[in-house]
């Protein structure tokens, strides 16, 4: 399930970071303090993998006109601004579309904006076991390794990697179990249908720098499985607001 906003801002410009996830995600948390038990469990617990903790919940990057102040390295947002949120909880999107529809007024970094719309959206029916897919937000997947000297290096892998897919199937079973408490039978794939060097995003999460793809995939794999990912996200970091997809039909591939 999802949520899309509108927000409008009458000071006509908003000024963000270009690393914004983070702020994105505090509107995120603060807004679900009407019921502070699930609230909690969002935040500190979530769905457990072995040592791995899965929120179900992911977002977009923000859509509108926007320009980009090197110098300052912001990005300036002029006129309207939508935003996508999705979860497999359809609690969080609930408490959330309650919360922003009775505030007067939302902070956005250093700006106040207000709601001009919100919808909630059903997931869309997936009678296919293959969807062509556009990312909303970039799409990472690591591994983590220890050097010799006991310090950690994380590898950021591409689209065009075979250690791409694999981590993509890999993070999809264990989030698969973790919240619906049973193995995940089957196989998932993914591969590349137009990405190219510009989809490619080095942002900053806190302290910790992040690789991610947008562009366009094939997904393939159980619908159920396929459902589930639309709703919570495919590859690492969702929470952060990484892995978002939206679907698409052959022609807007095409074109």
């Amino acid at each position: 399930m999802r949520l899309k906003i509108i927000f409008s801002n009458p000071e006509k410009y908003m000024e963000v970071p270009v690393n914004y996830q983070r702020i994105l995600q505090g509107v995120i948390y603060h807004s679900l303090e009407t019921d502070e038990e699930f609230q909690h469990f969002i935040h500190e617990t979530g769905y457990t993998y072995e040592n791995r903790r899965f929120k179900a919940f992911t977002f977009s990057r923000l859509f509108g006109k926007s320009e980009f102040n090197p110098k300052k390295r912001t990005l300036i947002f002029n006129g309207p601004i939508t935003w996508y949120i999705s979860s497999a909880i359809p609690k969080f999107i609930h408490l959330l579309g309650q919360a922003f529809l009775l505030k007067e007024k939302i902070r956005l970094h250093q700006t106040d904006v207000y709601l001009e719309q919100l919808q909630y959206e059903q997931t869309p029916p997936i009678h296919s076991e293959k969807l062509q897919i556009k990312m909303l937000s970039p799409v990472t997947v690591y591994s983590t390794f220890l050097k010799d000297n006991g310090k950690k290096i994380t590898q950021y892998f591409d689209p065009s990697d075979l250690a791409f897919s694999h981590l993509i199937e890999e993070n999809a079973k264990k989030k698969y179990e973790a919240f619906f408490q049973k193995p995940f039978e089957g196989q998932l794939k993914i591969k590349p249908l137009k990405v190219t060097p510009k989809d490619k995003v080095v942002t900053k999460y806190k302290d910790t720098i992040i690789n991610g793809w947008n562009g366009i995939y094939e997904l393939e794999g159980p619908m159920d499985m396929l459902e589930f990912l639309y709703n919570s996200a495919i590859g690492s970091k969702n929470s952060q607001g990484f892995g978002m997809f939206g679907l698409l039909n052959k022609y807007e591939i095409s074109h």
